[in-house]
C-alpha cells in the first residue's frame, strides 16, 4: 500500500458501516437477490415433490447470507462480472445450506431459525437427502462462471474445503471425552468453521488470478482467527445447552479447571485477541476484498459484549 494511503479498515465507523451495511449498492442487491433465486430452485428436470418441498420449507426462514454477502463484496472489490460474483456467492452459500442440514441431523438439534429444523420436520432420511442436494448443487455452479480454464482449479477448491470442513466436522462429534483440551477445541473448530467461511474470499480471489499459495496465506492470518472466534461467541451463548448435550464447548472445558464465571471471562477475551488478530491481517487482502468481514468482526465484538458474565 502506498504510503499515505489509509487502508479501509482505519475509517471512521460509521463511514465504514454505511458502505458495507446501511447502503448496499443496488448491483450487489441484485447480486444477492439472484443468488438467493438459485438457492430456492430446483432443476425443473426432476419431478420429486417432497424434495421440492424441503427446499420450499428451508428457503421460508433466509439466513443472514453472511457468507453470500463476503463473497458479493469481494467481487465487487476484486471487479469481477456479477455472472462470476453470483456464481461463487451461490457455491458458498449453498454448500453452507448443507452443512447447517446435515450438522442439524448429527447435533439432533430439533430447531433452526426459529422453526422445526429440517429432519424434525421431514425425517432423517429424506433431509439428508436435502443435504446432499444442495451439496451437489454447489458443485453445478462452478460450471456457471464466465471462465472456462478456472473450472478445474475452482472444483479442487471447493473439494478441499469440504474435505477440510468433514474432518473437522467428525472431530467435533467425536471429541467429547473430558481428555479433550482447549487446543484441540480450537484445531477442531478452525477445521469446521474455517474452509467454508474461507471459501466466500477466496473463491473470488482464485477468479481474479491470484495464487493459490498467497490466499492460503491469507486466510490462515485472517479467516481462522475469525472463524474461531465466531465459533467461541456461540459456545459463550450455548454453554449449558451444549453441556446437557454433551456438545464440545470451550467455556465447559475450561470449566474442569476454573469457575463458569473465570471460564466466560476468558472465552471473551480469547475472542477479543482473535478479532483484533483477523483485523489487523484484513489489510494484507488485496483492493479491501475483506471489507465485508470486518463490518462481521464488528458485529462479533457486539455480540459477545451482549454476554453476561
Amino acid at each position: 500500500m502506498a504510503k499515505g494511503v489509509l487502508s479501509p479498515f482505519a475509517i471512521h465507523t460509521e463511514v465504514k458501516t454505511m458502505h458495507v451495511c446501511s447502503i448496499i449498492k443496488n448491483h450487489i442487491g441484485d447480486a444477492l437477490a439472484l443468488v438467493q433465486h438459485n438457492m430456492s430452485t430446483i432443476d425443473e428436470s426432476h419431478d420429486d415433490r417432497l424434495l421440492s418441498q424441503m427446499i420450499q420449507y428451508h428457503g421460508t426462514s433466509q439466513g443472514n447470507a453472511t457468507r453470500a454477502l463476503i463473497s458479493l463484496y469481494a467481487s465487487d472489490a476484486l471487479h469481477l462480472r456479477q455472472q462470476d460474483a453470483v456464481a461463487a456467492a451461490s457455491i458458498v452459500e449453498t454448500l453452507h445450506t448443507a452443512s447447517l442440514i446435515h450438522d442439524d441431523i448429527q447435533d439432533r438439534e430439533p430447531h433452526r431459525r426459529g422453526k422445526p429444523s429440517l429432519w424434525h420436520q421431514f425425517g432423517e432420511g429424506p433431509a439428508l437427502c436435502a443435504g446432499d442436494f444442495y451439496l451437489s448443487k454447489a458443485y453445478s455452479h462452478c460450471a456457471d462462471i464466465s471462465q472456462p480454464t478456472q473450472i478445474q482449479r475452482l472444483i479442487q477448491l471447493v473439494h478441499q474445503s469440504i474435505t477440510q470442513t468433514i474432518s473437522g466436522q467428525t472431530s467435533d462429534i467425536t471429541s467429547t471425552d473430558i481428555r479433550t483440551t482447549s487446543q484441540d477445541y480450537e484445531t477442531i473448530a478452525i477445521n469446521k468453521s474455517g474452509p467454508l467461511l474461507g471459501l466466500a474470499l477466496r473463491i473470488p480471489l482464485l477468479l481474479a488470478g491470484y495464487d493459490d499459495d498467497e490466499t492460503q496465506v491469507w486466510m490462515k492470518q485472517c479467516i481462522e482467527p475469525f472463524a474461531l472466534s465466531y465459533q467461541i461467541v456461540d459456545d459463550l451463548f450455548d454453554t449449558q445447552i451444549d453441556a446437557e448435550q454433551g456438545t464440545l464447548n470451550l467455556v465447559n472445558l475450561l470449566m474442569r479447571d476454573m469457575s463458569s464465571q473465570e471460564a466466560s471471562a476468558y472465552a471473551k477475551s480469547r475472542v477479543e485477541l482473535l478479532l483484533s488478530q483477523a483485523r489487523a491481517n484484513l489489510a494484507l487482502v488485496p483492493n479491501y476484498a475483506g471489507i465485508y468481514i470486518d463490518y462481521c468482526i464488528d458485529q462479533l465484538q457486539l455480540k459477545a459484549q451482549q454476554v453476561k458474565i
